[in-house]
């Protein structure tokens, strides 16, 4: 990657089908850009996470799995809380004592509607924590930084991978009820 493309990113919060960087390892781990969700064939909707349970079984999902996982780091992520009437209440979840955040994700060269290829990834979710349980039953994959090798190098065991998803549970978040008239929004970066 050259420098004048990290220059040109601009930072801030990012949504489906936008890019934003991601860090992967090839050699050694690199920062790369790709595009928010996988394309679901057949329709013009793109597919933007999946579940840990089924991610290994999951045709879409699968090789990118056992082979291509990646990393996206920002520094909250957006949920929506249902308060009935129609009405959701978005909230800022930011991690305890930290100013940064590894989201876990799969990544995997995907062709655009011109057929251009381009890399393309996913973020996967788990059942929600303790913390995120009162706004949402599913919360995003965060990694350690003690596990982020692991998570990127493609032949870690996968019972070391499981126990990565289990561990999402422990981590401490923070969460901020946020101005409601803003747009919806999904990720912050930096």
């Amino acid at each position: 990657m050259k420098k004048s493309e990290v220059d040109d990113y601009k930072k801030g919060d990012f949504y489906p089908s936008q890019i934003a960087p991601i860090v992967l390892k090839e050699e050694v781990n690199k920062l790369k850009f790709a595009k928010w969700g996988f394309p679901f064939y057949g329709n013009k909707r793109l597919v933007i996470n999946d579940r840990a349970e089924s991610i290994m079984d999951k045709p879409m999902f699968k090789n990118s799995f056992y082979s291509a996982r990646c990393i996206t780091p920002v520094n909250l992520f957006y949920e929506w809380k249902d308060e009935g009437s129609r009405k959701k209440v978005k909230h800022g979840i930011y991690l305890k004592d930290k100013n940064i955040m590894s989201l876990g994700g799969i990544f995997k060269l995907t062709s655009d509607e011109k057929g251009n290829r381009e890399l393309s990834f996913v973020i996967i979710t788990t059942e929600a924590n303790r913390y995120m349980k009162d706004i949402h039953s599913r919360m995003l994959l965060i990694i350690d930084d003690g596990t982020l090798d692991y998570w990127l190098d493609k032949g870690t065991p996968i019972n070391i991978i499981e126990e990565i998803f289990k561990s999402n549970g422990n981590h401490e978040l923070e969460t901020k009820r946020e101005n409601n008239d803003e747009p919806f929004q999904q990720l912050k970066l930096f």
